[in-house]
Order: C-alpha cells, then structure tokens, then sequence
C-alpha cells in the first residue's frame, strides 16, 4: 500500500467522502480516462462496503462493537485498495491535471523553490537605553510608517553593525528577533556608539543599509 497521510489518514467522513469523489469521477469519465474495469468494480464494491458500514456504525440505533469492527476493516480495506489505485489514475495521463486537482489528489508538477531574493527595503532603528544597556529595534517603512513586525518572507532577521567610539574596526549580530540588546562596559560610558542596520535574507544576505547613527553609551 502507498503511504498517502495527506491523501488516507484522515477523520472518517472525510475520508469517505473523498473516496467517494475520487468513485464518482472515475465513474463518470471511466470511458475517456480509459480506467480499467476490474479496478473500477473493485473499488464499487469496496466503497459500497464501507458506506454500508460507516452509516450503521453512525447511528445511534445501531452502533455497538460490531459495527465499530465492521467499519475498521472496511476503511481498511478501501485505503489498502485506494494507495495503489490513486498511484493509478496519477501515471494515467489520459486523467487531466484538473481532474487529479478536483479529487483532491496531488500534482503530477512538482515545482522547484527557488532561492528568495535579497530583501530590498531598510532598517528602521530605534533605541531604547538603560544605564549601560541599548536595545535596538528594527521595524519596517510601510507608507511613511514605521511597522512592529517584517512581515515579509524574505527577511530571516536583521544585522546589526556597530562600533564604539575610538574602535577601529565595526562588529556585527544578526538578531532573527526584531530587537537586540548590546551591553556595555563602565568604561564606555559617555562614548559614542555608532549604528546601521540591514535585513537579511534566509541565505544571509543583505540588504540596503540603513543611514548610520550614533547614540551615547549611559
């Protein structure tokens, strides 16, 4: 049997209703689609069994343990058929893309994901200090506005690029989060910090970065 948990492992009704679906198309076009007849009257019998048997096991009136055991080997029986049948109609391209699409079955198209693009937009920073603690944060322009969130695929985070004043050379985090906190010595205090931002992508890169700042440490 096929293992299909998208397609057969789902609550009962729907379940059954999907095979009955997938049983009324087939029955339909059976001559354009040109379906084998042995495996069409299978499947009518099997599918007759298994309505038969979820409805009594449905109702109030009837249901007991019987019709419980009844109905587990019936859908046992339809999901051991219908793995390789739907394998089947998937190979028998006399069965439209559509139809396949109509019967809720999956795409016989597979499409590649390609690589997400560099972000394009910039960082808007903004600082929040506490003695010897600065947060940034970084938000989007929508509309001349600053945003609280990304919401943008593209965008894995940001990088932060900072260096403190009399430091040679700048020092980078990337933050997923849209904020990051950087701590600060005793000494610092009274020094300038220097800041830009860019988003990056999933694949780390970066964007355009934003205008550089500087901030007073303490």
């Amino acid at each position: 049997m096929s293992k299909r948990k998208g397609t057969l492992d789902k609550p009962d009704a729907e379940f059954l209703a999907q095979a009955n679906t997938i049983n009324s198309q087939c029955n339909q076009h059976k001559t354009d689609w040109k379906i084998d007849d042995d495996r069409l009257t299978t499947f009518d019998g099997l599918l007759g069994v298994a309505n038969t048997a979820y409805a009594a096991n449905r109702d109030k009136a009837t249901k007991n343990a019987t019709t419980s055991a009844r109905k587990k080997a019936a859908f046992g029986e339809l999901k051991h058929f219908l793995g390789p049948f739907i394998d089947y109609l998937e190979v028998n391209f006399s069965v439209p893309d559509a139809a396949l699409d109509a019967m809720g079955l999956r795409s016989r198209h597979h499409h590649a994901h390609l690589p997400l693009p560099r972000p394009t937009d910039e960082v808007v920073l903004s600082v929040r200090k506490q003695h010897d603690e600065m947060t940034l944060y970084a938000s989007r322009v929508e509309l001349g506005h600053p945003t609280a969130t990304t919401a943008l695929a593209t965008h894995h985070g940001f990088m932060l690029r900072y260096k403190i004043e009399g430091e040679e050379h700048y020092r980078t985090v990337i933050s997923t989060r849209l904020h990051h906190t950087l701590f600060f010595e005793r000494q610092d205090e009274g020094k300038r910090v220097y800041l830009s931002a860019a988003w990056v992508s999933p694949r780390l890169e970066t964007g355009p970065w934003s205008d550089e700042f500087s901030e007073v440490i303490g």
